[in-house]
């Protein structure tokens, strides 16, 4: 029989996903399932044992008549151990096929934005070592590349707070075992055994075992040695600027051609906002140019590599931007093009968009002195201004306020660096129960 999490075991996994407040506030994810039922009570302990909060947050999708019903039961078992919890629904219309990716893209997007709400930084999940020596397989029969194959990463770093899964090394029969060590009863997804689903039928299938485990645990760790790798290339050949571009040195596309393409990608990703980097195959025609024809421009993925004596600089290309984005003063700040967030201390109504050509001349006319800043238009089109109503009030890149106006208090932070040079891709393991 497996034994179950222990106090000292917990806080060996939770040592690994750190920097946390001296008095720690924690937002869970809890389906009322053994595994987010075992990270809720292993969490509240730990918590308490250093003064801190927990907060658990429970999505009814809404998708079976019994969801709700489980919800209430889970908000119940929270309420008898003295767990703060709150329950969060999916409202609207569900997509007609994925019905399980679009659930969990929105129950990641309700548990991260009621955290946030609520002012925490550490949003927890209970995926395990078998949820991702599950997602490896699936990922490996879709010849997914090396980044699929590293599967879920340990602390992932989000727009507001950070995704924690401190229990990635643990296996499922662990966290059974844990929750009747709490004496603590958990529901049953009846989802979770549909073979109507690609994630059940291999769990039907009881074909995934410490193998696929293992092959999860060293595709990761290649992981972690590749965006070392890539780190270590920017740092000595790139320089990031507030603005959102990237300028680069000639004897980076002299590099080895492994680290470089990741590192192709990365850049690309940032630079474009993109959620994804573009081909492998494109990646490669890209450096070969670059490569073959430094004086020359080149285009991808959103972004333009614009030559310059001895590099280039790699901006974001003027065209299809995200268009205007609506935000409220004081409240939670908004991302906008992938690239920039943005927030205002005054509270009211707020629109973040493009500064295109008109809003610059209307700029120009309030403080001609803007003419004497040294950007290229191609750069400048890219940044965002912030408006209310029809009217300019700040272009943050400039220190620019417009004159006559109340001072919105715009804060600004590039999210460029971001996904260049990810925080890291942790690989946590417990020395008494690898992945």
């Amino acid at each position: 029989m497996s034994a179950p999490i222990g106090p000292v075991g917990f806080d060996r996994l939770m040592q690994g996903l750190g920097p946390f407040e001296s008095a720690p506030h924690i937002a869970v994810g809890v389906s009322g399932g053994a595994d987010s039922m075992a990270l809720a009570l292993l969490l509240a302990r730990w918590v308490g044992a250093r003064g801190g909060r927990l907060l658990a947050l429970t999505v009814d999708h809404g998708l079976r008549v019994e969801s709700g019903p489980e919800a209430a039961k889970v908000a119940a078992w929270m309420a008898a151990r003295g767990i703060d919890h709150r329950i969060l629904t999916w409202d609207g219309e569900k997509p007609a096929t994925g019905i399980q990716a679009g659930a969990r893209q929105a129950r990641l997007r309700l548990l991260a934005q009621a955290a946030a709400t609520a002012g925490i930084l550490h949003l927890a999940l209970a995926h395990h070592a078998d949820d991702q020596a599950e997602t490896h397989r699936l990922r490996a029969d879709r010849s997914s590349g090396p980044q699929g194959l590293s599967g879920m990463p340990a602390i992932r770093e989000m727009d507001h707070l950070r995704l924690i899964r401190p229990l990635l090394p643990v296996t499922k029969d662990r966290l059974v075992a844990t929750c009747r060590a709490f004496g603590q009863e958990w529901v049953e997804d009846p989802s979770n055994h549909n073979p109507a689903f690609a994630r059940a039928r291999l769990r039907l299938s009881e074909s995934v075992g410490p193998t696929d485990r293992e092959a999860a645990l060293a595709a990761a760790r290649a992981r972690v040695d590749r965006e070392a790798a890539v780190a270590r290339l920017l740092a000595a050949h790139a320089r990031f600027q507030p603005e959102g571009w990237v300028l680069l040195d000639q004897e980076l596309f002299g590099q080895p051609a492994g680290p470089l393409l990741h590192l192709a990608a990365s850049l690309l990703r940032a630079v474009g906002g993109a959620a994804y980097p573009p081909s492998p195959a494109a990646l490669a025609d890209l450096v070969r140019a670059l490569r073959e024809q430094p004086d020359h421009g080149r285009t991808l993925a959103g972004c333009r590599f614009m030559p310059l004596a001895g590099g280039w600089r790699l901006l974001r290309e003027a065209r299809n931007l995200q268009g205007p984005v609506r935000f409220q003063g004081g409240g939670v700040p908004v991302t906008w093009d992938g690239r920039f967030r943005l927030s205002a201390e005054r509270v009211g109504d707020y629109i973040v968009r493009a500064l295109d050509e008109g809003l610059w001349r209307l700029a120009l006319v309030d403080r001609p002195a803007l003419s004497r800043i040294d950007m290229p238009a191609s750069l400048r089109w890219t940044l965002p201004s912030v408006l209310s109503g029809d009217r300019l009030l700040a272009i943050p890149h400039m220190a620019y306020l417009a004159s006559g106006l109340p001072d919105p208090g715009v804060s600004m932070v590039p999210l460029v660096s971001v996904p260049a040079v990810p925080a890291r891709f942790a690989v946590v393991t417990a020395t008494d129960d690898i992945i």
